[in-house]
């Protein structure tokens, strides 16, 4: 009988690597080349080494600018600061502009404005063009708003925080393909300022192709000298519109007290206000499209619940994210949505006309039934790959990946996702919060697939916690891999599976049915059994593989920014550039090739319901 069971549960875990799989023609060649072969894993550079490619630093500097530094000073007298850009909106033709003026009230119950009557400006000129002979010469109105953090913890309620004048301005309807200059308004009422964005193509009738277009990628940037250097390096890539993974400012790793003092304590919301200094030079001058990752949330000291339950969030009463969604609106927001908490949690919009992008926020209720779930099943209901042929994702928390900080933490949700996001065909998923860089190869259920995405972690850009350096199949202190050490609650992993299979780490929150722990047949590049094992299966299903994974093409815990170039509706070039090694050359470059055989991704897909 004990045989028996434990082979029960062998095929049960065979079944959840295998998964569904609609019965369709999928044969694909993802990538083009030599890529399809490729498996690189960087070793940690020598105390003499000149060149970078294939190394990482083994220590870094991630010290953020202490506070006051020029590179993150701002003046509070009126001036506009903090300029940055939100969009595209799903029309292609909207895009909203946001900064701030003044400075923030710290105190002991400061006293929240009513912002409701003030009104404030955008100004954008083009200059003549095909599509607007006469030039455009346009001024906006917008909203002003502020957003209180009053701490309810008593040891920090001298600290609370009333931000600055927070400016929001639709730009409605503009020109696709066209360079404007723009103003906003100072606190007097003047315009100032004087920046420049290019509008994304939009594909229609009788209008040039949108390609090339032009993406970039970054994840978990912080606020350090290697956040500038990210920062001045996608600048010189010259990207059209920006995904931002999350992890922001990092602000919740200081003191309410004191925005140099690196300790937990509330969140020191200043550090928000630095943040927005640092990036405007890219933000003001390329739209990016963020998403909340768990810096976002900023729980400590205030009134704040999430759960599987929870489906509004707004202050008093219950403030997570506060200060993401009143300084960030997703695109789609109107003035009667700024700073609306649960408006922001997640979106969908379309680059250029050819590729939509659907973002999620993990730390939310993503279960069937949950308003995250219904949304995103209609969201991916509504694509139409005959006029968006590329499909992305984008989500906070790693989940194929091989770095011991976050492994496997997010079983819970793929165990949900991942069969949607392959019937709907998604093509590549972004995400964040691993402090590393690592793609992989098109994957489904830990196999090669190559109808499934290919899974991108960009969470390197450059923040005060540092580079993860450790892989789950590298060799510890102890001589064994690092992968054999895990354990949670004391219990490892193989104990886990059948004691308490909800039991490992796992990001956002959690229906009691949903397991953790997953386990998967012998995949490692180099050969050999994997490890972590259960008892007694055959295949032998292992916690982790012994090396590099089949499905994971290259890993490297350095800093950087990754570009994606949509080349036609079938092609697309990756590349990931090292901060170490500059923008002339691309640590990792790939193109990417889909052809009409996988069903998946040549039709609207119909599969789900939005109901469940």
């Amino acid at each position: 009988m004990q045989l028996l069971s434990i082979a029960i549960l062998a095929l049960s875990v065979l079944v959840q690597t295998q998964g569904y799989r609609p019965k369709e023609d999928r044969s694909l060649i993802a990538e083009v080349g030599n890529a399809t072969n490729q498996h690189i894993t960087a070793q940690p550079c020598s105390s003499n080494a000149t060149d970078f490619k294939n190394c990482y630093l083994t220590s870094t500097n991630a010290k953020d600018y202490p506070w006051g530094s020029p590179e993150i000073r701002y003046s509070a007298a009126g001036d506009p600061w903090g300029v940055h850009l939100t969009g595209p909106y799903a029309d292609g033709r909207t895009y909203l502009v946001s900064w701030y003026t003044g400075g923030p009230t710290i105190m002991r119950n400061p006293t929240q404005p009513n912002t409701s009557a003030l009104v404030t400006y955008a100004s954008v000129q083009a200059a003549p063009s095909a599509a607007a002979p006469s030039g455009e010469n346009r001024t906006f109105p917008g909203s002003i708003i502020t957003y209180l953090r009053l701490y309810s913890d008593t040891a920090l309620q001298n600290f609370s925080y009333l931000s600055p004048y927070i400016h929001h301005v639709v730009l409605a309807n503009l020109t696709p393909s066209t360079t404007y200059n723009y103003q906003v308004s100072a606190r007097d009422g003047n315009l100032a300022g004087n920046y420049s964005f290019t509008t994304l193509p939009l594909l229609a009738h009788g209008a040039p192709s949108p390609y090339p277009l032009r993406i970039g990628i970054m994840g978990d940037v912080g606020q350090t000298r290697n956040s500038s250097v990210t920062r001045d390096h996608m600048l010189s890539n010259s990207p059209q519109v920006v995904i931002h993974v999350g992890d922001n400012s990092y602000a919740d790793n200081y003191h309410a007290s004191n925005p140099n003092l690196y300790k937990l304590g509330g969140t020191n919301q200043q550090r928000w206000d630095s943040f927005s200094v640092l990036w405007e030079p890219l933000f003001s001058k390329a739209p990016v499209l963020n998403i909340p990752g768990n810096h976002e949330i900023e729980s400590m000291g205030i009134k704040s619940s999430i759960s599987l339950t929870t489906t509004s969030w707004s202050f008093p009463s219950n403030f997570p994210f506060q200060s993401y969604a009143a300084r960030f609106p997703v695109p789609g927001s109107t003035a009667a949505t700024f700073g609306n908490i649960t408006a922001s949690m997640y979106y969908s919009t379309v680059l250029g006309g050819v590729a939509t992008l659907i973002s999620f926020n993990n730390y939310i209720a993503f279960h069937p039934g949950s308003p995250q779930y219904k949304w995103a099943i209609k969201e991916f209901q509504k694509v139409d790959r005959t006029k968006t042929p590329w499909l992305f994702v984008q989500y906070h928390t790693s989940t194929y990946h091989t770095y011991t900080n976050h492994y496997k933490s997010m079983e819970c949700f793929m165990s949900i996702w991942e069969d949607i996001f392959y019937r709907y065909g998604v093509d590549l998923v972004f995400n964040g919060h691993v402090h590393a860089y690592e793609r992989t190869h098109p994957v489904y259920k830990y196999r090669r697939d190559n109808c499934a995405p290919i899974y991108v972690t960009v969470g390197d850009g450059g923040n005060i916690e540092g580079l993860y350096r450790n892989f789950v199949d590298g060799i510890s202190s102890t001589k064994a891999t690092y992968c054999e050490g895990f354990t949670a609650s004391g219990q490892s992993p193989a104990t886990l599976y059948y004691t308490n299979p909800g039991g490992w780490s796992s990001a956002g929150p959690r229906p009691d049915n949903c397991s953790t722990v997953t386990f998967q047949p012998a995949s490692g590049v180099a050969g050999g059994p994997p490890v972590m094992c259960l008892n007694n299966t055959n295949p032998l299903l292992g916690f982790c593989q012994s090396s590099q994974p089949d499905w994971s093409a290259l890993r490297d815990p350095s800093f950087g920014h990754a570009i994606l170039d949509l080349l036609s509706n079938t092609t697309a070039r990756f590349r990931w550039f090292k901060n170490l090694v500059g923008t002339k050359v691309a640590v990792d470059d790939v193109v990417l090739e889909r052809q009409a055989s996988c069903q998946n991704r040549r039709h609207r897909s119909r599969y789900l319901s939005s109901s469940s």
